[in-house]
């Protein structure tokens, strides 16, 4: 909806904004310390996917990052919120399937 209320010329400035490497290294730096307390509570857990468990461990952390996260962020353009934050949270998601596998186990 954005890109049909902005004109063309605004689309860069507002996919951009000003915070994009502050974004894309804060969410995945406020979500590291819950992801690894998912992954430990997952471990007594017993998942039968421990892949998909833990990357289901970091979209819920990467969630909770970016809401903190937002709390402080002046770039509230849907077009940088939808693109930056999920680009963020997918890292976050990554990193808990990387970490079910190595680390979930029963």
């Amino acid at each position: 909806l954005e890109l049909l209320s902005v004109p063309a010329a605004e689309w860069g400035r507002r996919l951009v904004g000003s915070n994009m490497v502050i974004c894309l290294s804060f969410i995945p730096l406020i979500g590291i310390g819950p992801l690894a307390v998912f992954l430990a509570v997952l471990r007594y857990g017993a998942p039968t996917r421990p892949v998909l468990a833990g990357a289901v461990a970091g979209l819920l952390a990467g969630g909770l990052a970016a809401t903190f996260y937002a709390a402080h962020c002046f770039d509230d353009s849907p077009l940088f919120v939808a693109t930056w934050y999920t680009i963020a949270i997918a890292i976050l998601a990554a990193l808990g399937a990387l970490g079910g596998r190595l680390f979930v186990r029963w």
